[in-house]
């Protein structure tokens, strides 16, 4: 009884009972701060990540390239090195600062990631046909935009897509939810099978000549 009752005890006492109340709410909130992966799905669409990622996060398989797009779903970065990556930039990765993706939505997104454990497979089925997706692509006049052989066109400011850039995930992803002037394509218009065979067809196209093997530009 006697050190509860010492004037010195009792205002140390007090203390650590105002700091422990003053701890609890900050350590509650950083428990809680889990992410929404929900959200996270739609800010990795807005941000357009699914461009170079994959829609699952797969990755981009190398094609020519000594790298290409990295493999995110089930990320093994902590959301403090996953947050640096992102606000940094590395190599070919842009990077985000606030304005554009907040502290809150960056964790969205890593939970969004964590929920992606398998690798889905970005390339067209077994069955696509090249062929009717050459017929396809011209039917529903992806060439006015794009090129007759999706070599692009600065007339009309469609980017060159032969042989696409995403990973088939990414494409169907994109044509389904475009950015810009690019109207959407539902199901309605054109199925998942038609734009596999679309995307095989793009994939049978050349890559364009690199600018060092082109001697008008290297005078």
């Amino acid at each position: 009884m006697t050190y509860f009752t010492h004037p010195i005890r009792i205002g140390i006492l007090i203390s650590l009972l105002a700091l422990a109340a003053w701890l609890a709410p900050s350590q509650s909130a950083d428990a809680q701060r889990t992410g929404d992966a929900a959200n996270g799905k739609k800010v990795f669409e807005r941000l357009g990540c699914f461009a170079c990622h994959g829609a699952a996060g797969e990755g981009t398989p190398a094609k020519g390239k000594e790298t290409a797009p990295p493999k995110i779903a089930g990320t093994h970065l902590t959301l403090q090195e996953f947050a640096r990556t992102l606000r940094e930039g590395k190599g070919e990765m842009p990077s985000f600062d606030a304005t554009q993706v907040s502290d809150a939505e960056l964790s969205d997104v890593y939970a969004f990631l964590k929920t992606l454990t398998s690798q889905q497979k970005s390339e067209p089925p077994s069955s696509a046909n090249p062929q009717n997706g050459q017929h396809l692509y011209t039917a529903i006049g992806c060439y006015e935009c794009h090129g007759y052989q999706g070599q692009g066109s600065l007339q009309t400011g469609g980017t060159r897509i032969g042989p696409p850039p995403l990973p088939y995930s990414g494409f169907v992803a994109y044509v389904r939810q475009p950015a810009g002037q690019m109207p959407p394509y539902t199901s309605k218009v054109v199925s998942d099978a038609q734009l596999a065979d679309i995307y095989a067809f793009l994939q049978s196209r050349p890559q364009a000549t690199p600018s060092k093997d082109i001697p008008l530009l290297n005078k």
